[in-house]
Parts: structure tokens; C-alpha cells; sequence
């Protein structure tokens, strides 16, 4: 990978305020039964990117409780601050959340570019009505949302949800990560990978076979696969390797990892 050293985009990253790194880190090991390969900090995570060769990075956060949303928000404002060349935030919004809409033009207005939902953490599903109110903002304003996808445990964000809410909202740009559907790539169909969604490749390689991998590539499109870590749970420069194994050509590997991201942030960066 390095060809591509300095270039590299990686759309699937966690930190955290410093206070609460370790213990955050944990619980998600804990939730996944995964050993984590660091500590969701800001200077953990740029000692990787410059490891790795990573330029930028999507930080993703995600708040379990409504009350959490304000004050986590806050935290991506600050750490954005003079930071847009190094990283792009996608805030969190709760379906509990008063008033939603208020929220995401608050932290639109201080340079946070998209919504990520983690919906297992969060317990509703991405087709609940509740919800529906943010998808139409997002989907008029081009606001992007990163939603964690499938899980065999849970029924809240698989691959057949996915496929309603491109018929339901047809203009979101969504990012669904883990390759679509986290432990349950054999339910992907035809129907899903005809969709308009973004894929990440976090958090999958682990347990995705290669060959599997390079199909679904190859099927769903090659231009909305997108590099993910998934820090502080795998180091993107292991990650990588996985990406080399896929064995793809030069024109299409700078796709994954930086170009489709790239044309992605011209869409809705503001």
C-alpha cells in the first residue's frame, strides 16, 4: 500500500473525550466479544493515520441516551475546530432527541457534516417512523447518514430494512458499514446491492472471506465501496492489507480508498 501512503481516507473512526476513552473502548469490545486494538483517542488515532498513511478520517459518534447528544456533539465540534484538512464529523442524533431538526442545524452551522446512528447501541430500527422527520431533512439538505449495519443478534438494522429505506427516501445518501450488513453478508440480495448505498469495509475482513469481499465489490459497484478502520477496534494499517489481498487494479483500490470518499465529500461537504 505504499503507493497510496498520504492519500488515504478512512470513513469509519471513534474517539473519544479523554475522561471517558477507556471505559468507551471497552464497552464496545465487551458488546462484540472483540478484542480492541487500541484506546479511542485523538492522539491514538493520529499516531495510526500517520502509520498507515491516512490523510483524513470520518469521526463517527453515537449517543446511547438522549441526553448524551448535546454534549457529544459538542465534543466533534471542538475536536473539528481548525481540523477540516484531517477530519470530516458525523454527529449523533437520538430518537428521543426534542427536537431533532434544531439539533442538526446547530451542529451543521459548526462545520459537522453528516449523522451516524448505531441503531443495536441506540435500540430502534432505521425504519421506525419516529425517525423519519431526519431522513427527510437529510435527504433535502444532501446531509449524509452512516448508519452501523446488520447484526445476526439484532433486528434493527438489517440488510431488508436497508433496501425499504431506499424505496422510502430514495435521494438519502446513505453509508451502511461492515459491507452492508455486520455478520449477515448471506442475507445481501440482489434487491440490496442494487441500491444507491454507500458500503464501508469496517469491521469485516475479520470474518468476511476475501472472495466474498471482492464479489460484493464487484457486484453492488465499485464506486460506493469506501475504506473504514473502524479505530480504535482494528488498525487501518492492517486493514489495509486485506484491501491489497482483494487483488483489484490500481484504478479501482485509489477508488475504495480515497477517490469514492473524495467525490463523496464534494457532494455534501460544506
Amino acid at each position: 500500500m505504499n503507493n497510496y501512503y498520504g492519500k488515504i481516507i478512512d470513513v469509519h473512526t471513534h474517539i473519544f473525550p479523554e475522561k471517558i476513552a477507556e471505559k468507551a473502548t471497552a464497552s464496545i469490545g465487551n458488546f462484540y466479544g472483540l478484542a480492541m486494538a487500541s484506546t479511542g483517542l485523538k492522539n491514538k488515532l493520529e499516531e495510526e493515520m500517520k502509520r498507515a498513511g491516512v490523510r483524513h478520517c470520518f469521526l463517527l459518534s453515537t449517543a446511547t441516551t438522549k441526553n448524551q447528544v448535546r454534549a457529544i456533539n459538542d465534543f466533534l465540534i471542538d475536536t473539528i475546530k481548525d481540523n477540516d484538512d484531517k477530519f470530516t464529523a458525523f454527529g449523533t442524533i437520538h430518537i428521543e432527541t426534542e427536537d431533532p431538526i434544531a439539533e442538526i442545524d446547530r451542529i451543521r452551522k459548526n462545520g459537522v457534516t453528516g449523522i451516524k446512528f448505531h441503531n443495536d447501541f441506540q435500540q430502534f430500527a432505521i425504519d421506525d417512523p419516529r425517525i423519519f422527520p431526519v431522513y427527510e431533512k437529510a435527504q433535502a439538505e444532501k446531509i449524509p447518514i452512516m448508519f452501523h449495519a446488520g447484526d445476526k443478534r439484532y433486528r434493527f438494522s438489517n440488510p431488508d430494512k436497508f433496501v425499504k429505506l431506499s424505496k422510502l427516501f430514495p435521494d438519502l445518501i446513505v453509508i451502511a458499514s461492515h459491507f452492508g450488513a455486520y455478520s449477515e453478508w448471506d442475507k445481501i440480495d440482489d434487491e440490496y446491492l442494487a441500491t444507491k448505498h454507500y458500503f464501508d469495509t469496517s469491521s469485516s475482513f475479520f470474518s468476511l472471506p476475501i472472495e466474498k469481499a471482492r464479489e460484493m465489490i464487484k457486484k453492488h459497484c465499485e464506486d460506493r465501496f469506501l475504506f473504514g478502520s473502524d479505530f480504535p477496534m482494528w488498525f487501518a494499517s492492517d486493514e489495509l492489507k486485506y484491501i491489497e489481498q482483494l487483488g483489484f487494479s490500481d484504478e479501482i483500490t485509489e477508488k475504495i480508498l480515497f477517490g469514492n470518499a473524495e467525490e463523496l465529500l464534494k457532494r455534501v461537504k460544506q
